[in-house]
């Protein structure tokens, strides 16, 4: 994943609108996400639009996404093991070339 990163990456995420996670840098990133993973047993992301639109060297895409994730253990927020979440969100990607520079999730 990390190979499609630009060094200098910014990563948002926003959650109900209320909760939110930015990252600045590759390895910000890849920080954030090896946590993350620990959380969920399993997890898969469903595209189900996606649009691009190229604007000289920067090419911007809208995707609908569906998320779904077994909890791997309980969590503070009430997740509880085993539980599974289910998703639907929007993530918007910036290139750069062959690199991703903005990644903004919003579930």
């Amino acid at each position: 994943m990390l190979a499609t990163m630009a060094d200098d990456i910014i990563f948002d995420h926003v959650s109900n609108a209320t909760e939110s996670v930015r990252t600045e840098g590759k390895e910000s990133l890849e920080q954030l996400a090896r946590q993350t993973a620990s959380l969920m047993s399993a997890r898969t992301q469903t595209v189900r639009q996606a649009v691009c639109q190229e604007q000289g060297e920067l090419t911007r895409c809208a995707l609908l996404v569906d998320y779904e994730a077994v909890v791997a253990m309980d969590l503070p927020d009430g997740l509880e093991r085993g539980q599974v979440l289910r998703l639907r969100g929007a993530s918007f990607f910036e290139l750069r070339g062959d690199l991703i520079t903005r990644i903004t999730d919003l579930s």
